[in-house]
């Protein structure tokens, strides 16, 4: 069985790994789980922490 997510360059797959990773964060926010921004920093590649900003702003927005 191939998934679609397969099929995707490596830069997609990334992008999508680090809206996951911002979603999550927010996630733990909202409901009081003890999670820090700074360790989900750490797992985000250098080239796209400008993106996972970004994407964590526009979440605490909605």
């Amino acid at each position: 069985m191939t998934r679609k997510l397969d099929s995707l360059p490596q830069a997609e797959r990334e992008k999508i790994e680090a809206d996951l990773l911002a979603i999550s964060v927010i996630y733990n926010e909202r409901y009081g789980i003890a999670s820090t921004q700074a360790d989900a920093e750490q797992q985000v590649p250098e080239h796209l922490r400008a993106y996972f900003f970004q994407r964590l702003n526009y979440y605490r927005g909605a």
